[in-house]
């Protein structure tokens, strides 16, 4: 089996119909055909890597919950988000559209409301189940566009806007209840705030220093301080996952490195110690509330007859290149976990092979398994194939990425891109030679067959998105 993980003391061990669309019918008739359709429990971290799962081959980081989950499922290990910062990957989580369909580049793009309810109305997953008999609920972060105290346009319940331990706190409450859960199937989608809280640079943020920031918002950061500052010097370093090989500077990033705005950080060895030791802490606090929650599944019941998925919205740079945090077109913060276990999936695979784009192959896969008729016009790509092994294994080229920053093709060896914000500067790594993307082979004469023909598709799907990479022009 190939593996496919940027650091080098990571290994990884292998951890082992007809559409139906729902309509009038007497009530017997509905409860029948309700009892057939699986629940569907889906959990969205935030800014949680591809990596940041020991099943994953990470023996730093311990998230025996998440595991439970791989070992019971299916877990797709070369799935990339539609965009590396959080609302337009959440966009595309909820909607199966990438957000440049309705103008959208990053978190502070100015937002048409009129165009993202247009597309919300059309394509979200909690109307598009709601209409297909199920009852649709939501806890935890939105962050969503045009959502703000109700998610009423996105087609789900609100119950909480809690982000930390309220999703857990409600889903547990919600599982014991037979008004939820009895009846119509349900879609539950819980949103953890957590480990995105290491945007708050493990204390070295200057909101953080100044107290800008809430309370709530400083509740980890000043945890974990404080647990640095009084456990024994020997108990921190042991528990400090070691710094990434691909640490190089890329040379065609340096142009942005002046900028805080760009995640470059020129930190001492101590800053970024406390910085990846408070990643993991993270990451581990957000995988024992998804505990919580499988616990409670189990406990009612339901754990049967549910279909649960795990993923990120995206993840974080993690040191790589001197990097923090997202919206870079690179390995760490666009690949992220994608896993699912539930009725008639396989149990126990890492499927190292098929290329996935969570935001766009989500909505699709689910209204799949669900048998429930998929609205037109959808980007993305069914894998029930892949999941239960039945029927033939979707046919996918290449992928089309987007950020803030540029846009990116990657066929599953070559990952081409053009970064807007630097002048549309090209770079073009072979992730199977080079998984840590430390040397740019755009310039390189060997490559320029592959380079032109990239950019050249590139180009075209970028036209359509309302976008120009023709080099030179920094649009």
């Amino acid at each position: 089996m190939k593996t496919n993980l940027l650091f080098s003391y990571w290994t990884l061990p292998f951890v082992c119909a007809p559409v139906f669309t729902a309509s009038a019918h007497d009530g017997a008739e509905q409860h029948e055909a309700n009892e057939q359709k699986p629940n569907i429990l889906l959990i969205v971290t935030d800014q949680q890597s591809f990596n940041m799962i020991s099943c994953a081959g990470n023996r730093y980081i311990h998230t025996p919950n998440l595991d439970r989950i791989a070992q019971n499922g299916y877990m797709f290990n070369n799935t990339y988000c539609a965009n590396p910062v959080s609302m337009p990957s959440r966009f595309a989580l909820i909607t199966g559209q990438f957000s440049s369909k309705v103008g959208i580049k990053g978190n502070t793009t100015k937002v048409n409301r009129e165009k993202v309810l247009e597309t919300v109305h059309q394509y979200s997953i909690g109307n598009v189940f709601k209409a297909n008999g199920y009852n649709t609920y939501y806890s935890g972060k939105t962050h969503l566009y045009a959502a703000k105290s109700s998610l009423d346009d996105y087609g789900f319940e609100l119950h909480g806007q809690d982000p930390y331990e309220g999703a857990a706190a409600f889903a547990e409450s919600f599982f014991a209840n037979p008004d939820y859960t009895s009846g119509k199937p349900f879609f539950l989608y819980l949103s953890f705030m957590n480990p995105h809280d290491i945007c708050y640079g493990a204390g070295e943020d200057p909101r953080f220093k100044t107290k800008e920031l809430s309370a709530r918002n400083r509740a980890a950061t000043e945890k974990y301080l404080k647990m640095k500052k009084e456990m024994p010097r020997e108990e921190f370093l042991s528990q400090v996952p070691p710094q990434p090989s691909n640490m190089n500077i890329i040379p065609e990033y340096k142009a942005k490195l002046t900028t805080r705005g760009s995640g470059f950080r020129d930190w001492n060895e101590e800053q970024w110690m406390t910085y990846r030791w408070m990643y993991r802490k993270l990451t581990e606090d957000v995988d024992s509330l998804i505990g919580r929650v499988l616990n409670a599944l189990d406990k009612a019941g339901l754990t049967d007859n549910t279909i649960v998925v795990f993923t990120s919205d995206h993840g974080d740079m993690q040191q790589a290149h001197g990097f923090v945090f997202k919206s870079r077109l690179l390995e760490e913060c666009q690949k992220v976990p994608f896993i699912f276990m539930g009725k008639g999936i396989r149990k126990g695979v890492k499927d190292d092979q098929t290329l996935v784009c969570n935001g766009s192959d989500l909505a699709p896969t689910l209204y799949d398994l669900a048998g429930i008729e998929a609205p037109d016009g959808l980007p993305g790509l069914s894998l029930k194939s892949c999941l239960t092994g039945h029927g033939t294994r979707p046919d996918r080229k290449y992928l089309i990425l987007e950020s803030s920053p540029g846009m990116q093709m990657h066929d599953g060896k070559y990952k081409y891109s053009v970064l807007m914000d630097m002048g549309c500067t090209e770079t073009l790594f072979d992730i199977n030679t080079d998984p840590g993307e430390q040397h740019n082979i755009v310039r390189d004469p060997q490559y320029q067959d592959v380079r032109k023909q990239m950019h050249a598709i590139l180009e075209k799907e970028a036209l359509l998105r309302g976008r120009d990479i023709n080099v030179g022009k920094g649009k």
